[in-house]
């Protein structure tokens, strides 16, 4: 199954963009649901030269998540306080959604102390 990603307005006005989870009834059982995860909101103003600058940023930091509970960032909105569109979107703005969207590789740091093992040239 593909993968779908909408864009949705919220009830402040933010245009926010994420990938689909389900759409269903709420946990309180009142109304209509669209859960989302990873969502960005998307940020556009003006450029000098008519041009416009896109911002995308995380609705919320990865590194505010536990790092073992990271993939289950879900939000779910409910449908009578948002705008849905069925726009198709751009490889391009699906591209720098997943760059965001995709938690940096963590290097792990040596411990004080300890040096990796050195080989000299004449080792050879």
């Amino acid at each position: 199954m593909q993968e779908k990603h909408v864009v949705i307005i919220d009830h402040v006005g933010r245009t926010i963009l994420g990938k689909v989870v389900e759409s269903s009834r709420s946990r309180s059982g009142r109304g209509l649901t669209l859960s989302l995860q990873n969502p960005v909101i998307l940020h556009v103003q003006p450029k000098d030269g008519g041009q416009l600058e896109i911002q995308t940023f995380p609705l919320f930091f990865f590194e505010f998540i536990d790092k073992a509970e990271r993939g289950t960032n879900v939000w779910h909105f409910n449908l009578s306080n948002i705008v849905e569109s069925d726009v198709v979107l751009d490889e391009r703005i699906l591209t720098q959604y997943g760059r965001i969207n995709t938690p940096p590789v963590e290097v792990p740091v040596p411990e004080p102390g300890t040096s990796p093992k050195i080989i000299s040239i004449s080792d050879l």
